[in-house]
């Protein structure tokens, strides 16, 4: 029970990193990380562990864009008892189908393949146990397009390579109403 809490913020952070359009296939679109990502999106998740007793809901707002030669995705989760977390993913392009991301909470580089029918990104978050303990955790997440602006993230999350959870976020593009200014991430997750 005690890597129950630090594996439901990790398995939602991790969660984010996934939002896009198109059609069933990643390469069929021409989709790429940037495609998938761009702009801002709406998920809605669950965090599962049968492990650590945990069954957790979110909301995870994102907003992504090239800037400096890197993608940036900004993600705002807001948990199902209201706890806000916000969280920057930086991706940069090694190849045609390839990229390396960090994050705040990510131990070293991220891995990034963009597959035939599917992005798939692997990598490794240290969180705090209830106890103050630090806990590393490894993710694996497919992400798939459902529609036209939507997409679906499953993610599996291991534990010294057992399985200690998963996690699973729909995602739909927002289309916003121009004001004066922009609506920030936050401002949106609020909603």
């Amino acid at each position: 029970m005690k890597i129950a809490y630090p594996l439901v913020v990790l398995l939602a952070l991790l969660v984010a990193g996934s939002a896009g359009l198109g059609s069933a296939s990643a390469t069929e679109a021409g989709q790429t990380l940037e495609e998938a990502f761009r702009g801002q999106a709406t998920g809605v998740g669950r965090f599962k562990s049968t492990l650590a007793g945990v069954d957790r809901g979110f909301v995870v707002t994102t907003k992504g864009r090239g800037t400096g030669g890197q993608f940036v995705l900004e993600q705002v989760f807001r948990f199902d008892n209201g706890a806000l977390d916000r969280r920057t993913w930086r991706f940069r392009k090694t190849g045609p189908k390839t990229y390396v991301g960090t994050r705040e909470d990510v131990v070293g580089l991220a891995k990034v393949r963009v597959d035939d029918d599917a992005i798939r990104m692997s990598y490794d978050l240290i969180t705090r146990g209830k106890n103050g303990s630090k806990l590393q955790l490894h993710f694996e997440d497919t992400i798939r397009r459902s529609g036209r602006d939507s997409i679906v993230n499953k993610g599996v999350i291991s534990m010294l390579g057992m399985n200690v959870g998963s996690v699973d976020v729909a995602f739909k593009r927002q289309k916003l109403a121009r004001k004066r200014g922009k609506a920030g991430v936050e401002e949106i997750a609020r909603q």
